[in-house]
Parts: C-alpha cells; structure tokens; sequence
C-alpha cells in the first residue's frame, strides 16, 4: 500500500484575499512542480475548509520516498514566504484501504 501524509493548515491570512489567492497561485504551480520533481511521489490535493483552513493530501509509493519528499516541499513553503502565513499539524501513514 501506498503512504500518505494529510495535513491541517491554519492561515493567518483570509484566503478569500488576494494575498491569500497568490499563495494559491504559487502552490499550484511552484509547489505543485517541487512534488512532482520528487521519487515516489503520486498525487496532491489542496482543499479550502474555510477562509482560514486547509486541508492537504500528498500521496507517495513508500513512507521512505515520502518523508524525504515532504521536507523538500518544507523546505520550499519557507523560501517561498509561504510557511510564515500558517501553521501545519500533519497525521502520516500507511494507506489501508484505497479507491
């Protein structure tokens, strides 16, 4: 089974603002690109919960080839300036049941 990693942003920007829809914008395209450029990686999903919350889904092959992966993406949310507008509680596991 596949590993995934879901994680719970809470923004200090609304994101129904411009600011918050650059940061979007950014997301999709450079973060977007940074997992893509990662072994193992399989898919991300971003969903807005409310003007203040989102909720991530990254996909990997292996919790070996995700770990890694997810620091490089880290790593890209503080230089982009992005890290410093939210915090992130992140849950990690196995996959245990697919579609």
């Amino acid at each position: 089974m596949t590993y995934l990693r879901c994680t719970i942003g809470r923004w200090t920007i609304d994101l129904d603002s411009e600011e918050g829809r650059e940061a979007f914008r950014l997301i999709a395209t450079e973060g977007v690109r940074v997992f893509r450029n990662q072994p193992g990686f399989l898919r991300y999903r971003l969903m807005l919960a409310d003007p203040n919350t989102t909720i991530a889904v990254a996909e990997w092959n292996s919790e070996e080839l995700g770990k890694p992966g997810a620091q490089r993406y880290r790593e890209w949310l503080r230089s982009s300036g992005i890290a410093e507008k939210l915090s992130l509680e992140t849950y990690e596991g196995e996959v245990v049941a697919a579609s």
